[in-house]
């Protein structure tokens, strides 16, 4: 058992999906499939938390199995530039992605490539609690000047990476590793009331790139 600390980065982006309106569905406000909501932006933050698994060694060869549950503040946030021309009042509206935790169930494979220190590749499964919000960016830059709609939504991925870890003594062990994760898009903002949402329904796609450094514990 141990835990671990480092940054996520990545990309999300918006589109509109079957059934998109702008504005509550004025007539002829209707946004096409596949219309970039955004431009893809980037999203990024901290991200925390504790681990634990079992390691089977046979020869210069080690097989494992990993879960680990993180907290992230990772969140990022892009103007609606891509309806701007179809729907002009877009330009002073703002949509956010933001990442909540992060949960991985994962096999792992190493070589100990010296007596100490093990490489090794990882992959499996991951889920992930992300919030997908719209507001109003007042138009002297000054901040929001009202709150759109937010909707929070549980998704599940997958994840490949791979790291080291070297043997410190007394069971204790350190490691540095890298995850692709790429969760499942999703389709957000089909909860009312949507007022003054702009565009709603929505497809949320979110990829990350975690690199951190953790400790472990090794009980026998």
């Amino acid at each position: 058992m141990g835990a671990s600390a480092g940054s996520s980065t990545g990309s999300s982006q918006h589109f509109a999906t079957a059934g998109s309106t702008f504005n509550g569905g004025v007539p002829n406000n209707v946004i096409p499939p596949g219309t970039a909501i955004t431009d893809s932006f980037d999203v990024s933050g901290f991200i925390g938390g504790f681990q634990g698994g079992c390691n089977w060694q046979w020869g210069a060869w080690v097989f494992g199995i990993e879960g680990d549950g993180s907290a992230t503040n990772k969140s990022g946030q892009a103007f609606n530039s891509g309806l701007v021309p179809l729907f002009a009042p877009e330009v002073n509206w703002v949509s956010q992605t933001q990442e909540r935790w992060l949960v991985t169930a994962r096999g792992r494979l190493g070589w100990t490539i010296w007596d100490k220190t093990m490489v090794y590749a990882t992959g499996g499964a991951a889920w992930a609690k992300i919030d997908t919000s719209e507001w109003v960016f007042a138009a002297n830059g000054t901040g929001p000047i009202r709150t759109g709609h937010q909707e929070s939504n549980v998704r599940s991925g997958w994840t490949v990476g791979g790291g080291a870890e070297y043997v410190l003594g007394y069971g204790w062990s350190v490691k540095g590793e890298y995850l692709y994760v790429k969760l499942d898009d999703f389709t957000t903002f089909t909860t009312a009331p949507f007022a003054p949402v702009n565009a709603s329904p929505r497809e949320v796609r979110l990829e990350d790139h975690i690199f951190r450094a953790g400790m472990n514990y090794k009980f026998w």
